[in-house]
């Protein structure tokens, strides 16, 4: 079993990088479970951090790769070449019965110059219990901090505001696994992987001494194994699809971000190019029209205003032999040569043939005006005759058509270029907008789309399955039952199989309802946290899926990776993230944080110094901060809790001195 409380009383540093020490450090616990330890840039606050480490992991993993060796300078400088320095790292403990535990781990290097060491040996890991009346030596030390408090959990009680940046960025899985160590999942599914080896063994068992019987309960231990992860699998598709329909939601907005929707943009454009088409169709058929009333109208239209003139003819042919005027023909005739221009509009120029014709017209009827013969008169009653129904067939609203089918040719004209400018101004819309990165939005989408698709259809398939396993195992049970009636077996072995499939049972679904409640309790509490420390109100929720990925909702209902949010942003989600973790596992951490709040601005600072104390009510906190971060309304809001405060100061000439640890008020 691991390792329920971890309280660090003490620390002592030997010889280890920039401490040369022994250098001792005592950590506040209790009420006031704050420690401050001060210190500017490269003073030696991320050495100090990977001191823990170290002891207890054989590993440094905030450390930068470099050259410089773990064997304090200053150490080997006081001894020759070829003689050995001790580096050490010791601690102080105290574990889940009260029990003071005393953890060390050293490791011999050997002067080989004035500037360099190596190695004698790997490190050594020594780990001491007080039995209550002496220390009694663990034998296998590296198997007790495995038991006890094992490498995966170091993540979630030591880092750096740098590591809180990058949470989010890592692989989930990782984090999915580290969580259920946190809240010791892992020992569950240990008792299930466990049950079922008993459970296989007996069966084999069994098999010998009843093969038929046997049979049928293992049928009935899969029928009944087949359930429970139906159940679990249609839980977490059911999740699985709420959580694809918020990135779903997200992926769309992210493309409205953009400016515009493309595929919207570009069936758009070909509604307007359908619409352009009809418009020149329908252009086409009215200039058709147009062309049509002028060419089928035009011999009347022409002839219209002469036919008018023969009219005024036959009217005076009507009139009594006294009544008639010969002049009013041959004074019309003198008119047309005088305005030269005949009554069908055409040109009568002087000397043209037509003009000749006219005037010899007019000698012919003066001469032959009292002479018997051929008569003008006669000429146009047959010119009036030959027309019949002209002047009836001419069109009367012949204006008013052609002006209309003007104005509609203007006005279809008119359409298709508005079509015209929104086409242009569309494809310009187009041509800004990131098209591969729209088409990806898109391509992701439609992949979710079809995920959601599979994962309904897998439940419904779920949902029957999940109808008739009851059935099935009614049917097997009392198949089973008559079994043992008929062949009188009852043994312990049977009793014994049984007890591992209700161990089986049990802990696959302690197991699933503590998943669900671990990562929809840490969505609340991180969400109230959260809001509390941030100043804007811009993120309205934090959401841990099944997977523990973690998403923001933001106000306006978009859903944002939590590395979008800004670097401080980021560090607050995580501190929280990592805070509330810590809160809800039952465990007992310290929080080791290097450099927490060097990105955050002042008021998130004082909030984050008023949050974390509530979170590590009872535990320990310990604070490795640069002196411009441990000022203001931060140093003042933290100060209470406060139980023990460092600062790192430098003593010794340059490249010839070392950190030291004072402590101070």
């Amino acid at each position: 079993m691991m390792m329920i409380n971890m309280i660090v009383k003490s620390m002592t540093i030997e010889n280890f990088r920039p401490y040369k020490g022994p250098l001792s450090i005592d950590f506040a616990r209790g009420e006031k479970n704050v420690t401050i330890i001060q210190g500017r840039n490269d003073m030696g606050k991320t050495s100090f951090i990977n001191a823990f480490t170290w002891c207890l992991y054989d590993k440094e993993p905030f450390r930068d790769e470099g050259i410089e060796g773990r064997c304090n300078q200053l150490a080997l400088d006081e001894v020759n070449i070829k003689d050995e320095v001790d580096v050490k790292v010791e601690m102080f403990m105290e574990d889940s019965s009260g029990r003071n535990i005393r953890i060390i781990r050293k490791q011999t290097f050997i002067k080989t110059s004035d500037m360099a060491s190596r190695s004698k040996n790997n490190s050594e890991l020594i780990i001491y219990r007080d039995d209550g009346l002496n220390e009694v030596k663990i034998e296998n030390p590296d198997k007790y901090i495995k038991n006890n408090l094992p490498e995966s959990l170091q993540e979630y009680f030591m880092f750096t505001g740098e590591k809180l940046t990058q949470f989010f960025k890592k692989d989930q899985e990782l984090v999915k696994k580290g969580v259920y160590t946190l809240y010791q999942l892992d020992l569950l599914e240990n008792i299930n992987i466990q049950a079922k080896k008993w459970e296989t063994y007996f069966s084999n068992k069994f098999r010998k001494i009843n093969p038929k019987l046997s049979e049928l309960k293992n049928e009935l231990s899969q029928i009944i194994e087949d359930e429970q992860n139906d159940k679990i699998l249609l839980r977490q598709n059911r999740e699985h699809i709420k959580t694809l329909e918020v990135e779903i939601k997200t992926l769309y907005m992210e493309i409205g971000s953009s400016g515009a929707d493309a595929n919207e943009i570009r069936k758009d454009i070909e509604n307007l190019n359908d619409e352009k088409r009809s418009l020149k169709y329908d252009l086409e058929g009215i200039q058709k029209e147009y062309s049509s009333l002028i060419s089928d109208n035009f011999s009347h239209i022409m002839a219209y205003d002469l036919l008018k003139n023969l009219e005024k003819w036959a009217e005076f042919e009507e009139k009594s032999e006294n009544e008639k005027d010969i002049p009013f023909v041959i004074s019309d005739l003198k008119k047309l040569l005088k305005n030269k221009e005949c009554v069908c509009g055409a040109s009568l120029e002087k000397h043209t043939d037509q003009y000749k014709h006219i005037e010899h017209l007019i000698e012919y009827l003066e001469e032959t005006s009292n002479e018997s013969g051929l008569k003008i008169e006669n000429i146009i009653a047959e010119l009036l005759n030959v027309s019949g129904n002209v002047l009836a067939r001419y069109p009367t609203n012949f204006s008013v058509d052609l002006s209309a089918k003007k104005q509609k040719i203007r006005e279809v004209r008119q359409d298709i270029k508005t079509k015209e400018i929104k086409i242009e101004g569309l494809k310009t819309r187009l041509d800004n907008l990131d098209i591969d990165a729209i088409d990806e939005l898109n391509k992701e989408i439609n992949e979710k789309q079809k995920l959601i698709k599979t994962l309904t259809e897998d439940n419904t398939i779920l949902t029957e399955n999940l109808k008739t396993y009851p059935i099935m195992i009614n049917e097997l049970n009392n198949l089973i039952s008559q079994a043992i009636e008929d062949e009188g077996v009852k043994d312990d072995i049977s009793d014994k199989m049984d007890f591992c499939e209700e161990i089986k049972l049990i802990s696959n679904k302690i197991h699933d309802e503590l998943a669900v409640n671990i990562y929809q309790t840490l969505s609340k509490v991180v969400t109230d946290e959260y809001n509390t420390i941030h100043w804007k109100p811009d993120y309205k929720k934090i959401i841990v899926d099944q997977d523990f990925k973690v998403l923001v909702e933001k106000s306006r209902g978009n859903i944002v990776s939590a590395t979008d949010p800004s670097t401080g942003s980021r560090n607050v989600l995580a501190l929280t993230f990592m805070a509330a973790l810590n809160s809800l596992s039952g465990f007992v951490l310290p929080q080791i944080i290097d450099t927490p709040i060097a990105s955050l601005d002042l008021e998130m600072r004082s909030e984050v110094a008023k949050a974390l104390p509530r979170y590590m009510e009872g535990k320990q906190m310990i604070l490795l901060v640069m002196n411009s971060e441990y000022a203001g309304e931060f140093k003042t809001n933290i100060k209470k809790f406060v139980g023990y405060q460092y600062i790192l100061d430098y003593v010794g000439s340059e490249g010839e001195g070392q950190t030291i640890i004072k402590e101070f008020d």
